[in-house]
């Protein structure tokens, strides 16, 4: 028997045709009622019914954003900053693949993304019609939950199941853990038929809760806390939370209490005066590493940018680690937890401070200070004498950057910058981010922009040459915000290759072909296209003179391009690592 050919597909008829139409309008309602504010939307046919939904909605600000990569690390940013969901939309098929990387980076981050997929009816999944791949549980396992709409709505109880599924999954997508949610949704055409507006069901409301310790519990950690004598507090990227600084600068009072943290825990200057702890945890002498090592851990936040605090950690272990998470597999980066606390650390620390009798002798917070005081001068009077390159450029703009400004900084080299750098005195800011969740560079631009639209401050990245450009179509956008600032390292090349151990110690022609990638691109045109202010330094003077003007108020975003010698920038870093091990 011969194959069938397929026949043509039945026109929909009885109620149909207003199931797309009625299916966005309810997801409209209940993002709204649920306090989904801001919606990234990429045009699409399939997501028609949902566009027209979200934009007519009185409550929800859309702004599209026409590239799906860009769009996801858009709206990433926004969320980033204003701690509540987001919402993306797309349309069908491989455009749904583009919102991969970000949700990831999301998932790790613990940002709330809420992302909706327009999907083809699943009768026609696997029939060669258009734009219809398997989209259901797309970003699994990197997202918090996966959810599927109903495809019609002919039935009351659809209407009830499509209500709770999409209250329950805005709810998932902030606690406990916040997170990128996936609602899928397939639509049946017409896709454009008006539709009556309807009452959305009642929506199921979860309450806020925190999670706490028992008392015996508490017992356990204040004996344990009481007996240690060296205790190190470490930050890892956390947003900036001024409850939680006050608590690690009071418990810091404590002569046995040191509190560190990676430039995106937040904590300076409020948390914590240690600014260059990743410099001070480089150390080779083994007498200072001996002083440094601690009986007690209590790690908090997410990724750490510092190699070195995991590699003495890691070599030299404490007696006890506590990591505080609120739930999923326990972290052991230092490969050294003992106990996991299931609390805030904005929470845990207030706690633990009530609870503890402060010591009365010890001199580990002291032994601190003094390094860091050392530290400090030593960092300041190298990059005084050094070459102009990159470590000086990424100085002399974080020295420049306005107090309660927010600032972004992109992965491979620029993050290590700004991490050994760690604070300007005097330049307190109000929040610095990193795409750390998982350190790509695929979405830094974008992210910034996304950070920029949620806030009225001055928003400004400080990014290598190659994720600028591999990230230059975050900038197309309908307008662009004007407290925008970008400022590109660019060496015209991949020059954190050089400096790693590994690939620095390949043939010349091997490293330079297939690692340092050199390219010849500028940023001027691209600032062109997208209209922006455009400046040029390749000198430390040129620089200091730029940045006054580069920072102040205007009419449109701004773009800095500091040209560097990528071969001067390792020759830096390399005696820069020969300080540090001292």
């Amino acid at each position: 028997m011969g194959m069938q050919e397929t026949p043509p597909r039945a026109q929909t008829t009885g109620p149909a045709p207003s199931s797309a139409g009625a299916i966005a309008q309810l997801c409209a309602q209940i993002c709204a009622e649920k306090g989904v504010q801001h919606f990234i939307i990429s045009p699409g046919s399939r997501s028609a019914p949902l566009t027209i939904a979200l934009s007519r909605h009185p409550q929800i600000a859309c702004r599209i954003v026409y590239d799906e990569r860009s769009a996801a690390y858009v709206a990433l940013g926004m969320a980033q900053q204003l701690g509540q969901p987001v919402g993306l939309l797309c349309t069908s098929g491989t455009a749904t693949l583009n919102y991969g990387p970000a949700v990831t980076e999301a998932f790790y981050q613990q940002i709330p993304l809420l992302v909706f997929t327009a999907d083809r009816p699943p009768e026609w999944i696997d029939q060669q019609d258009n734009q219809a791949i398997h989209q259901t549980g797309l970003y699994e396992p990197h997202c918090r939950g996966s959810y599927e709409l109903p495809v019609e709505f002919n039935h009351p109880d659809a209407r009830w199941f499509a209500t709770r599924i999409l209250a329950q999954a805005i709810d998932h997508c902030q606690a406990p853990t916040p997170g990128p949610v996936h609602i899928n949704v397939p639509l049946r055409e017409p896709l454009y038929t008006p539709v009556t507006e309807q009452p959305a069901p009642p929506i199921i409301q979860t309450m806020a809760h925190h999670f706490q310790l028992t008392e015996p519990a508490w017992t356990e950690l204040i004996s344990l806390w009481q007996r240690a004598r060296r205790k190190l507090i470490i930050g890892g990227m956390h947003a900036a939370n001024p409850t939680l600084q006050a608590s690690l600068r009071a418990l810091s009072a404590d002569p046995t209490v040191a509190v560190i943290g990676d430039i995106t825990a937040n904590l300076y200057p409020d948390g914590t005066q240690l600014y260059h702890s990743d410099m001070i945890l480089g150390t080779r002498n083994a007498a200072m590493i001996e002083q440094l090592q601690p009986d007690l851990v209590i790690t908090f936040g997410g990724q750490y940018i510092s190699k070195y605090l995991r590699g003495l950690l890691r070599l030299h272990p404490p007696r006890a680690q506590w990591h505080l998470q609120l739930e999923g597999n326990p972290v052991d980066t230092l490969q050294c937890l003992t106990h996991v606390i299931p609390m805030r650390p904005v929470d845990f620390f207030p706690a633990l401070q009530q609870r503890i009798q402060p010591s009365s002798r010890g001199d580990y917070g002291a032994f601190w200070q003094a390094l860091e005081e050392q530290t400090a001068a030593k960092l300041t009077k190298f990059l005084q004498t050094a070459p102009f390159g990159e470590f000086q450029a990424v100085q002399q703009v974080m020295q420049a950057l306005p107090a309660d400004s927010h600032l972004q900084i992109g992965n491979s080299m620029p993050i290590r910058y700004a991490n050994f750098i760690g604070h300007i005195p005097g330049r307190a800011l109000a929040q610095i981010n990193a795409n750390r969740g998982t350190s790509g560079i695929d979405g830094t631009v974008s992210t910034t922009v996304g950070a920029a639209l949620a806030s009225s401050a001055l928003t400004t990245l400080i990014t290598g040459d190659l994720a600028f450009f591999y990230d230059r179509n975050g900038l197309w956008q309908p307008d662009l915000p004007k407290n925008l600032r970008v400022v590109i390292l660019n060496n015209h090349g991949g020059g954190i290759f050089q400096i790693i151990d590994g690939p620095n110690q390949l043939a010349p022609d091997e490293l330079r072909t297939y690692f340092l990638t050199p390219q010849p691109l500028t940023a001027r045109r691209t600032a062109e296209d997208h209209q922006c202010d455009y400046y040029f330094v390749d000198k430390r003077t040129d620089l200091t003179a730029a940045l006054a003007d580069f920072f102040a108020p205007r009419a449109r975003a701004a773009i800095l391009e500091i040209e560097t010698d990528m071969q001067i920038n390792t020759q830096v870093f390399e005696q820069f690592r020969a300080l540090v091990a001292e």
